[in-house]
């Protein structure tokens, strides 16, 4: 399949994309490639300079030597500054490019990008770490050279041209078959690029997953099957990255025979003119000087091709990654957007109204809600697994739209749509940061006073889990949470929703995988941390639905009431 059938956006190419991503920089690249016209001139003085030498050196005359030193000097000095200052400028137009895509992909990948399609981990890294990369390296090499390669070819040809015109109709004719070559490198890249990027997401995805389940993996004995999968993986990208470097091999090979070809034309050529053995009809006549200007030339004059060639094979990885990326930035604003934090401190209620979701390609609805939930209440939702509970959450939260429909919150100042991030969320999985467990209750509200954060730890009932920890709030919790149990990280969870002071909390499953005292504390702690809030949760727990005011129930994608509770 084509590159940019399976990644570009519908629309837009690899070729417009991979334009668009390098606006950012188009400054430095500029500057970088007058740059590198430059060092083609200054070079171009210092080897006539070095010919003029030889010449005076051949007879006898050391009349300007010292002048032709001095220009030697001057312009290799050039030259090399002008060099390493458009290196520079490149990368710091690749670090341009780079920290725009990241910034762009950052919002596309948070929450906030409200997106239907949630990206894999191993997908996201792999755009955001590599394929960044990839695209940013791509056009530092080429962008730049675009400006410079006409430029310094032409000052190139020009200057043979001009001491000795039958040498540059042979460069003309030999640079001619160049383009074609580039053309057939780049068909035959473009399909093992496509192999690569298969292979890199599959082995990424495989070395993810096996690290997430390492445990369970070990517990039912299936480490040697896993590493068999892996290995066969890493063995298809092996094999992918192989094929592609073979055709690069071949390509560059092609190039170089056709360089060296036509650089042995010339020096025969200027050879056999020097010795008399050969006479173009109203050439001018050859000297040791124009000879040896025209033979330390010739490279010159070819060597923006040879970069331009590489930079060529560089483009197919490029553009599977521009089609990535463009998958996840597309139909976002150019810029991530700034983290604002709603404020919902009193309890809302919740209107659906003929909401409806389905995923991207589905056949049938995921889940069809018709329902009010009343400010200040427990409302518990329950249902099957896979039965779309997590979805009809995120929908509440604001972390999804629906397909059609409207999910609305009552709030002091009238009906809204779902701000994310205003409601309190505690998910299924609890993520602790390597760090303090103040810092990890923290992340709920980094502005926090000391006071709120005592508040927090009360609410959810950890006070005597601090005062068993050695350092207290200052105790560092490894990643994961190393140091406490999975009922104390769900009781860390609910001190990270309580500090955000929010009157709306959803919950995913607070309490699964909990024995029955664990499951005990954590809803002694709910009922302490949502006093007064509006409470809405997707459980199994027959504790939890027992606390709520109001049961509803999703079956074949359909919620309904299921029964009343008795407030609590």
């Amino acid at each position: 399949m084509a590159t940019n059938e399976r990644t570009a956006p519908a629309g837009r190419s690899a070729d417009a994309l991979l334009a668009a991503y390098a606006a950012a920089a188009g400054r430095w690249f500029g500057l970088a490639g007058v740059l590198m016209a430059l060092e083609t001139v200054f070079t171009v003085v210092r080897w006539g300079a070095l010919a003029w030498i030889a010449q005076g050196v051949m007879d006898h005359s050391t009349a300007q030597d010292v002048q032709c030193l001095a220009v030697f000097a001057g312009a290799s000095v050039l030259a090399l500054v002008a060099g390493w200052t458009a290196g520079e400028l490149r990368r710091r137009g690749a670090r341009t490019v780079a920290g725009h895509l990241r910034r762009r992909l950052a919002g596309a990948l948070v929450p906030t990008a409200r997106r239907i399609r949630e990206t894999e981990p191993a997908e996201a890294a792999l755009t955001m770490v590599d394929l960044v990369d990839s695209v940013a390296d791509y056009h530092a090499q080429i962008a730049p050279l675009r400006r410079s390669a006409p430029l310094s070819m032409l000052a190139v040809l020009a200057v043979v041209a001009v001491l000795h015109w039958p040498a540059a109709i042979v460069l003309i004719l030999t640079s001619a078959l160049l383009p074609v070559n580039m053309r057939l490198a780049g068909l035959f890249a473009q399909d093992g690029a496509d192999r690569q990027w298969a292979a890199t997401q599959r082995l990424n995805a495989v070395v993810l997953d096996s690290f997430r389940g390492l445990r369970t993996l070990r517990e039912l004995h299936a480490t040697g099957r896993r590493g068999r999968t892996l290995r066969t993986a890493a063995e298809r990208l092996n094999t992918a990255t192989m094929s592609v470097l073979r055709r690069a091999f071949l390509s560059g090979l092609v190039m170089d025979v056709v360089l060296t070809f036509s650089i042995a034309v010339n020096a025969t050529y200027i050879g056999l003119s020097l010795l008399g053995y050969v006479r173009v009809p109203h050439a001018p006549g050859l000297t040791l000087f124009t000879g040896l200007t025209v033979l330390l030339l010739c490279p010159m004059y070819f060597a923006p091709m040879r970069a331009l060639a590489s930079a060529f094979h560089q483009r197919e990885r490029a553009a599977v990654a521009a089609g990535a990326i463009g998958a996840l930035v597309e139909d976002l604003p150019a810029e991530a957007p700034r983290a604002v934090r709603p404020r919902l401190s009193a309890p809302a209620g919740v209107s659906l109204r003929a909401v409806r979701f389905r995923y991207p390609g589905a056949a049938y609805d995921a889940i069809a809600a018709d329902a009010d939930i009343a400010p200040a209440t427990w409302t518990v939702i329950t249902g099957a697994s896979g039965a779309g509970k997590s979805t009809l959450l995120s929908l509440i939260a604001g972390q999804r739209p629906p397909s059609t429909g409207a999910v609305r919150w009552m709030t002091a100042s009238g009906w809204q749509a779902p701000a994310l991030g205003a409601a309190a969320w505690v998910g299924q999985h609890t993520v602790l940061l390597d760090a303090t467990v103040g810092d990890n209750i923290r992340l709920g509200r980094p502005d926090a006073t000391d006071h709120q954060l005592e508040q927090a730890v009360d609410a959810a009932g950890l006070r005597p889990v601090i005062e068993r920890l050695p350092g207290g709030l200052d105790t560092r919790l490894g990643e994961g949470g190393w140091g406490v149990s999975t009922g104390e990280v769900r009781r860390i969870a609910i001190a990270r929703a309580f500090v955000r002071g929010a009157g709306l909390w959803v919950l995913d499953e607070p309490t699964a995988h909990l024995d029955a005292d664990s499951e005990h504390d954590v809803v002694e702690a709910l009922r302490r941390a949502t006093r007064g809030c509006t409470v809405i949760i997707a459980t199994h727990s027959a504790a939890l639905a027992a606390a709520a005011d109001t049961v509803l129930a999703i079956d074949n994608g359909r919620l309904h009431h299921a029964n009343l509770v008795s407030a609590r």
